[in-house]
């Protein structure tokens, strides 16, 4: 079963791409693309539960360590968020978006360490 999840993430991710890469050249397959990644989302998801349900862990690891990565793992990609801003020239409408993606990222990065 871990392979089979593991599958099924490779799908999720190659759709959610291909769902990106044609925002600009075909809007309604686009759009519907949309539906294909939720699905394959959902389907690696469920996968991963019952492998879970069965008591195997996907991560291993103490539930503390667990907390602690999922920390680190919000706080890791707002700093790369950050130190890419501010060492690149964005445009006005490219650095709006990483600001607002980084107060995203911070919002939760609080909320994870509550749980630390």
């Amino acid at each position: 079963m871990k392979e089979l999840h593991q599958k099924a993430l490779e799908a999720y991710t190659e759709m959610l791409q291909i769902h990106i890469d044609t925002k600009t050249t075909d809007l309604l397959f686009h759009k519907e693309t949309e539906s294909f990644y939720d699905t394959l989302f959902e389907v690696a998801h469920k996968i991963w539960e019952r492998y879970v349900d069965l008591d195997w862990e996907l991560v291993g690891g103490s539930l503390s360590s667990k907390k602690k990565r999922a920390n680190e793992i919000i706080a890791n990609l707002k700093r790369e968020i950050e130190d890419y801003q501010a060492n690149n020239e964005l445009t006005l409408w490219t650095d709006d978006l990483l600001w607002g993606l980084a107060d995203d990222l911070e919002d939760i990065e609080w909320t994870s360490k509550a749980f630390l």
